[in-house]
């Protein structure tokens, strides 16, 4: 597959896949998507061809990246990291609520939040990852995206909020495209979120929408308290 740096964002996403070609994988059927970054610390080139080793619940990385062997929250281990159900219910949003997704691509800087937001939830940010990238025993790093993006923390507040009120992945839509630079799957390249298109049965789509009425409470009690 290849991905475009359009249509927004400056950081990493969003993507969006403009050629996959599959062979009987998950992917099979699809011509495009939108797509975000899991993982930092790995890196990709668009335009250019990549290859879906794996459509997972977990990004496939190398040890030198620095990943989740050292932050148990994250339930990760040296060359694993289990998405979080808060990044589950942020990008089921993007995909089955359109006015969500065209607002989140209308500027760069609004894509941009939403992919510090999942950085943040899947603790790419977190202070000992910077501190290894950097080589440096300071924060100098990516830490401040976060601090400094009021959007995205409404974004993480509002996942949190989804998940506290009972919303689970129940179809197993979204899923991680865990990508390589070349055909024989040495050399990583930065893992993609992918969302599986099926139509879910009434009783998923039901439990799917779990949290969301939530949700809506809680940005109405955001405006509410803050007026």
């Amino acid at each position: 597959m290849k991905l475009s740096t359009s249509p927004s964002g400056t950081y990493a996403g969003a993507f969006s896949a403009i050629e996959v070609k599959t062979n009987g994988s998950a992917l099979s059927g699809e011509k495009s998507f939108y797509t975000f970054c899991v993982e930092l610390y790995e890196t990709l080139y668009t335009n250019t061809t990549l290859y879906v080793k794996s459509v997972s619940n977990a990004t496939q990385n190398a040890v030198s990246s620095y990943y989740s062997q050292t932050n148990p929250a994250s339930g990760g281990t040296a060359t694993s990291d289990p998405l979080s159900v808060q990044t589950e219910w942020l990008f089921t949003q993007f995909n089955v609520d359109k006015n969500f997704q065209s607002s989140i691509l209308s500027t760069n800087a609004k894509a941009n939040s939403f992919q510090v937001a999942i950085w943040y939830l899947e603790h790419e940010l977190d202070s000992y990852k910077v501190q290894s990238w950097h080589g440096s025993s300071t924060n100098s790093g990516y830490g401040y995206l976060y601090t400094q993006d009021s959007y995205a923390q409404t974004l993480v507040a509002m996942a949190n909020a989804a998940v506290k009120n009972g919303w689970k992945d129940v179809g197993d839509q979204v899923r991680v495209l865990n990508l390589y630079k070349d055909n024989k799957y040495t050399q990583y390249a930065q893992d993609q979120l992918y969302f599986v298109s099926a139509v879910p049965e009434p009783e998923s789509l039901a439990m799917m929408l779990v949290g969301v009425v939530g949700v809506a409470g809680f940005v109405r009690y955001r405006k509410r308290k803050t007026a």
